[in-house]
């Protein structure tokens, strides 16, 4: 019974360490897999983006990659409609209160030029890394 309980254990740990939560299942919420393009997104609590963020995220560039998600400091996190548009130097996503893209989605646009307040309006996002939208 040792062993079970040791493996229930390690699955939780990989299945947290993978960005999915209780109740998900890689199906439903992959992860970013190394070789994907990615947009880094990081997240302040200070108005103009200064310092070191306290989170980041990265983002598929893919307008049709599937459902993404993610554990997040106030619950669980999914977003879809991933969008890169180089002339505004800008990258929009749909963010839901879930693990599966479902219900109503916030629309947020991040920037690599100015630090936008987010949701919730306590924190500020900007683009740390764009390179894969070039």
């Amino acid at each position: 019974m040792t062993n079970q309980g040791s493996l229930s254990v390690a699955l939780l740990v990989i299945t947290t360490a993978l960005g999915c939560g209780s109740g998900s299942s890689a199906d439903s919420c992959p992860v970013n897999s190394p070789s994907s393009k990615l947009v880094q997104i990081g997240f302040w609590k200070t108005t103009d983006c200064s310092g070191t963020p306290i989170s980041t995220n990265n983002f598929p560039v893919d307008p049709a990659a599937p459902c993404y998600c993610w554990p997040g400091h106030s619950g669980e996190n999914s977003a879809s409609s991933f969008k890169c548009d180089k002339a505004a130097s800008s990258f929009t996503y749909s963010q839901y209160q879930n693990l599966t893209c479902g219900g109503t989605a916030t629309i947020k646009t991040s920037y690599t030029t100015k630090c936008q307040q987010d949701v919730p309006p306590t924190l500020y996002a900007k683009i740390i890394d764009f390179t894969a939208c070039m």
